[in-house]
């Protein structure tokens, strides 16, 4: 007897795997049926986060604090500290390009609309459709 993998099996317990043999083949192999029932506690416990709200004073207070800071900084010094950090940054990835190859892998698989939703980032980050959206347009 053959298995699916575990991708295979996340898809179907998300309701897009479109295949009904994976269903008949979860009530005969208790192995697949093992992994399946542990995709699904990881779905549940994931489905259960929660965060706190901010209220809107804190965040306005990070804002007024950021802003202060900005003003603070010369122009100059702020663009050259965004450059360097810039650097620093394309430098690990021309060091380093198989780690950087999954962070922007990461980058994607989060920006998938399947992902918001799955994970519920829409309930809990205000604005993630917008920015979906964004990304939609650009790419």
């Amino acid at each position: 007897m053959s298995h699916y993998t575990e991708d295979e099996l996340l898809l179907a317990l998300l309701g897009e795997g479109g295949d009904p043999a994976v269903t008949a083949h979860l009530e005969k192999c208790p192995s697949c049926s093992a992994v399946s029932a542990e995709l699904r506690q990881a779905l549940d416990v994931v489905a259960a986060w929660s965060v706190p709200a901010v209220p809107e004073e804190t965040w306005e207070a990070r804002r007024v604090a950021l802003m202060a800071n900005l003003r603070a900084a010369p122009s100059v010094r702020l663009s050259a500290r965004l450059a360097e950090g810039l650097r620093g940054v394309w430098n690990y990835a021309l060091e380093n390009p198989l780690p950087t190859l999954g962070y922007v892998a990461a980058a994607i698989a989060f920006a998938s609309e399947r992902t918001i939703t799955v994970f519920r980032l829409d309930q809990i980050l205000p604005g993630t459709n917008e920015v979906f959206e964004i990304l939609r347009q650009v790419l």
